[in-house]
């Protein structure tokens, strides 16, 4: 990068997007010329540099309208369509100039949902797609199928989700999507309702959304009953499911199952918590994370959470790369680092807790904390949670049948998490 055009883009980019930005994270100078080095590290992956392509500026004409040819693609599943295997879970982001490298990388799937960010992130995506241009890309969002009334879940009206789908278009400044998804189904009946079928089957009708799906974070049993029962079904096109080098067999052959019979499966929470490693880990335990779950052919993508341009450079790297001894080595070395605090979503506890508390969920809120280093996230998530199901319950509690079958202390980790998250 020259200087003359590190100054052009100094200058504008200085104007045009930071000044406003400088008020709510006090973004330095330094800092500023430190992000721009970084961008020009990156141009090694295809990047445009942010010379060529301003945060909001004009969009080069032509720019990604080509599939990139250091990325892979794979089919979802019966829906035909391309997707790239390394794809885009939005759901943290707030820096536009990311999306944009990830685009020019050749990542053309992006996933968010109506509530991320109070729906701030839907309107950044639609705003650098509507820039890019809408349809060389392929958008998922998540409508929930639920609310709370009096601490309590109960599902949503086909109306009211009609009304939210609306408002998700409007912010992605698009009249589709490619996929909706019913948002975290926790009962394997729900996306059978008659509301939530009706909901999808209109949604589809009337051209608002090309294929319809669910996304689940369940644990144990409910996990393969959920992707049973919807395959029973034959309605749903694509799961959204956790899935990372720990999750139970049990777990992987209901998703193989799914794909055989043609349903997309979009691989979520790849990373096992994302911890950081200490420094007696030689090699990337996230790198080769995601190469196992990108290794499994009944994959179609995976959808890590990438905030920056370092997480996204680091992600790219794995592409076309198969897992090697180092990589299980690495992933067995940062397991036992983690072991402690990591829930494997076995959910052989759900059951030993006599007062119903939401043991995986809340160790799921620990995770954005510790893990993610997303504390708003966490608390924001353990905040929805009924009083029911909080660990309030657990505070005075000494029973010890909530015991974990691979070594957590969970009552310790729930007092822990309602101490910091109230």
């Amino acid at each position: 990068m020259t200087e003359q055009h590190a100054l052009y883009a100094l200058n504008f980019v200085w104007r045009k997007t930071v000044e406003g930005k400088m008020r709510e994270k006090q973004l330095t100078r330094r800092r500023f010329l430190k992000d721009l080095t970084l961008t020009c590290t990156y141009s090694t992956f295809g990047v445009h540099t942010l010379a060529a392509r301003n945060v909001w500026g004009k969009t080069p004409k032509g720019a990604g309208s080509k599939e990139s040819a250091t990325m892979e693609y794979r089919t979802l599943g019966k829906t035909g369509l391309k997707i790239s295997a390394l794809s885009f879970g939005v759901m943290r982001l707030s820096e536009p100039a990311v999306l944009f490298q990830a685009l020019d990388m050749g990542i053309n799937y992006f996933d968010t949902a109506h509530r991320y960010q109070n729906g701030n992130n839907e309107k950044m995506l639609g705003k650098v797609l509507k820039q890019y241009g809408r349809s060389k890309v392929f958008i998922a969002t998540k409508i929930p199928p639920y609310y709370k009334r009096f601490g309590n879940k109960r599902l949503n009206h086909q109306k009211s989700m009609e009304t939210m789908m609306e408002k998700s278009l409007r912010r992605l400044q698009t009249d589709y999507v490619d996929v909706l998804f019913l948002h975290n189904i926790t009962n394997p009946e729900w996306p059978l309702h008659e509301e939530m079928l009706g909901f999808c089957q209109k949604m589809k009708k009337i051209g608002k959304a090309r294929f319809a799906g669910i996304s689940f974070h369940t644990t144990g049993q409910t996990y393969v009953d959920t992707v049973d029962r919807i395959l029973e079904a034959g309605f749903y096109d694509v799961f959204l499911a956790t899935l990372n080098y720990k999750s139970p067999p049990a777990h992987i052959q209901a998703l193989k199952r799914a794909r055989h019979k043609g349903v997309g499966i979009v691989a979520m929470k790849t990373q096992a918590g994302g911890y950081k490693p200490e420094e007696n880990i030689s090699l990337n335990p996230h790198q080769a994370a995601l190469k196992w779950v990108l290794d499994n052919q009944f994959v179609d993508c995976a959808i890590p959470g990438m905030v920056n341009r370092q997480q996204l450079a680091e992600n790219a790297g794995v592409i076309g790369k198969k897992i090697g001894w180092s990589d299980r080595k690495t992933l067995a070395a940062y397991y036992d680092e983690v072991k402690d605090r990591y829930c494997l979503r076995c959910g052989s506890c759900t059951s030993s807790c006599k007062k119903q508390v939401d043991i995986s969920t809340i160790h799921r809120c620990l995770m954005y904390w510790e893990g993610y280093q997303d504390f708003d996230l966490g608390r924001a998530t353990y905040r929805r949670l009924p009083p029911t199901e909080n660990a309030l319950a657990c505070m005075g509690c000494t029973a010890p049948t909530c015991n974990c079958s691979n070594g957590i202390k969970i009552s310790e980790r729930m007092r822990h998490a309602h101490i910091h998250f109230t």
